[in-house]
């Protein structure tokens, strides 16, 4: 159902709309049937994980990039680099081997149509997965009509969140992702102050960071407006050499704006970056000085920070091969991504095409003999003693989360024999999963 200027309103009659028609569904709080429905679903994803290739329901949650196009040439981003090498305009040599043998993907037009996205949302509601992540290769408030999928996938009550770099939202748009019922909102502020905002951020003028400040606040407003504690506010910092000094300032800034979360983000490593890693001093000082300072600014403040993750070094361990050396990988039964074409990738570190959405229903590309292959090959990760084709296995972003499904479906064991998984309980699958 649309209306003559082309909003569409959700299939399932929200309970109230605001006067442009606009659909309104408040967040909530998972109650007790959702949460037997949710434990059903975890249950399933746990019984298809031990049989070692086959699923028998769908994952537990979706990432979907809407566009490839990005706004915004950052520093560090792995997909719309600020630089240009002279040899190739690609990061590393698997996002080139990747482009080069699928001519067909356009890396910067995809635009998701609406029909393939609507379809995609209806596999996943009857295949039981209730939580997408609005987040890919690019800025999703380029979709020329963003809202109108954010308010689809509402109708069919998902828990829907958002990452973006903020630089685009109407003051219109928040209000309306209010009504919806938005549950999170993750915004890449990368800066504590416009100078090195403009810096990290190539090609935009200082006062941007002003931008998203007032953009931020505007969340805040109109939640107190509505009456609703969602979406929840989390500012991602990626913290590099020129910003590192930051961290208190950026903290002040969550506060200003009322945000919940500060989230710090060690850069990724690749050609491209290596000349915004901080060095031995810098990393010192960062950890023993500046942390310190926004972890006990946050306390006072009332903001959640990360400084306990960032601290630890995930990448000294959990991001390393010891881990997936020692378990399995367990992606293909818990996440799926989905691009802007209708790419269907296992996740962020594998650039590896399932199937598309282009000529196949989702339900069938999960269920299919390629999903199936792929699953069989991350079971035998262990055993095989090399990456899966296509992936970065020992190098993983998601090791902490298959360290904690590793415990889920395999509880005696990961406790009878310690490393990987043991230290981690269902507390942590229930963090991961429930947010």
């Amino acid at each position: 159902m649309s209306k003559g200027n082309g909003t569409i309103l959700a299939t399932k009659p929200p309970a109230i709309a605001d006067t442009n028609g606009r659909p309104s569904r408040p967040f909530k709080r998972p109650g007790v049937t959702m949460k037997l429905q949710q434990l059903n679903h975890q249950a399933k994803i746990a019984l298809g994980a031990r049989t070692c290739d086959q699923a028998y329901t769908g994952p537990l949650y979706v990432q979907v990039g809407v566009v490839n196009s990005c706004n915004y040439r950052c520093q560090f981003c792995w997909d719309h680099p600020s630089y240009v090498d002279k040899e190739s305009p690609y990061p590393d040599f698997i996002a080139e081997k990747y482009y080069h043998d699928h001519p067909e993907i356009d890396r910067n037009k995809a635009h998701m149509r609406f029909d393939m996205f609507t379809g995609l949302v209806d596999d996943l509601h009857e295949m039981g997965t209730r939580k997408l992540k609005f987040i890919g290769r690019g800025e999703s408030f380029l979709h020329r009509r963003f809202t109108d999928l954010v308010a689809y996938a509402r109708s069919k009550d998902f828990n829907c969140s958002i990452t973006t770099n903020g630089s685009l939202i109407t003051d219109e748009q928040v209000e309306d992702l209010v009504r919806m019922g938005l549950a999170e909102i993750f915004v890449s502020v990368n800066a504590g102050s416009p100078r090195s905002y403009a810096e990290i951020h190539r090609g935009v003028k200082p006062d941007a960071f002003d931008k998203i400040k007032h953009t931020l606040s505007e969340f805040t407003r109109q939640k107190k407006r509505q009456g609703t504690e969602f979406p929840y506010m989390h500012l991602s910092f990626v913290i590099q050499n020129n910003n590192y000094f930051e961290m208190p300032d950026m903290v002040r800034l969550a506060h200003e704006v009322g945000a919940q979360r500060v989230a710090f983000n060690r850069i990724s490593i690749y050609e491209g970056t290596k000349f915004l890693m901080l060095n031995d001093e810098q990393n010192e000082e960062a950890l023993n000085r500046h942390l310190v300072e926004a972890e006990r600014l946050g306390e006072q403040l009332g903001i959640m920070t990360n400084a306990d993750l960032f601290r630890a070094r995930p990448g000294d361990e959990l991001r390393s091969a010891k881990v997936h050396s020692t378990i399995p990988c367990y992606i293909g039964w818990y996440f799926s991504i989905i691009l802007a074409d209708g790419t269907v990738n296992p996740c962020c570190e594998c650039l590896r095409a399932l199937g598309t959405l282009q000529t196949h229903r989702f339900k069938d590309v999960w269920f299919g003999e390629e999903y199936r292959r792929f699953r069989g090959e991350i079971t035998d990760l262990p055993n095989s003693g090399h990456e899966v084709s296509g992936c970065r296995c020992y190098n993983c972003s998601f090791a902490l989360h298959n360290a904690s499904m590793h415990r889920f479906v395999h509880p005696i064991a990961a406790s009878r024999n310690g490393g990987p998984g043991a230290g981690y309980g269902l507390k942590d699958l229930k963090r991961f999963v429930l947010g």
